[in-house]
């Protein structure tokens, strides 16, 4: 067991310890670089602080903090390296698993393979606006059959 005296010694060397958290406002904000500048509390900027743990050309996950917000950032392993952990307010998160892609900004984005949603709804819609022939009002038949069931299939290879 730590006698008194040992423990005295060991707090006063965790409080000398460099600080391994902070929260401060985002004052830019490199999306092709995968770094940002804060600014705490103190006004002391925080240059090429990490928008995900590794800096390279793969982005699994990234949140892309809004310029102005305020961000929970870590030192890496005890460096003068920062990443940011946490954000009051986002501008885009974009996931990228294999060759599926998910981007939240103020819409959303979602690919997979070579199929991406918003292209395919286009493609739906035109079907079902032009593909129905008609006698007297009601639907009698299908006549993009080939088109709709290609559509069909395309979500499928897109969606779980």
């Amino acid at each position: 067991m730590a006698t008194l005296e040992q423990l005295r010694n060991g707090f006063e060397n965790w409080l000398k310890a460099p600080m391994v958290t902070n929260i401060a406002r985002v004052k830019s904000v490199n999306e092709n670089e995968g770094t940002c500048v804060l600014i705490d509390e103190d006004d002391q900027e925080y240059l090429e602080v990490r928008l995900k743990p590794v800096l390279s050309d793969k982005n699994s996950f990234i949140q892309i903090p809004k310029i102005g917000s305020f961000v929970l950032a870590i030192r890496i392993e005890d460096d003068e390296d920062w990443m940011i952990i946490a954000s009051d307010e986002v501008d885009k998160f974009l996931w990228n698993v294999g060759e599926t892609k998910l981007e939240l900004t103020d819409k959303i984005l979602i690919e997979a393979g070579n199929q991406n949603l918003l292209k395919l709804m286009d493609r739906l819609f035109t079907v079902i606006e032009r593909g129905y022939q008609t006698n007297t009002g009601s639907t009698i038949k299908l006549i993009l059959e080939p088109e709709f069931n290609s559509i069909k299939n395309d979500f499928k290879s897109l969606l779980k």
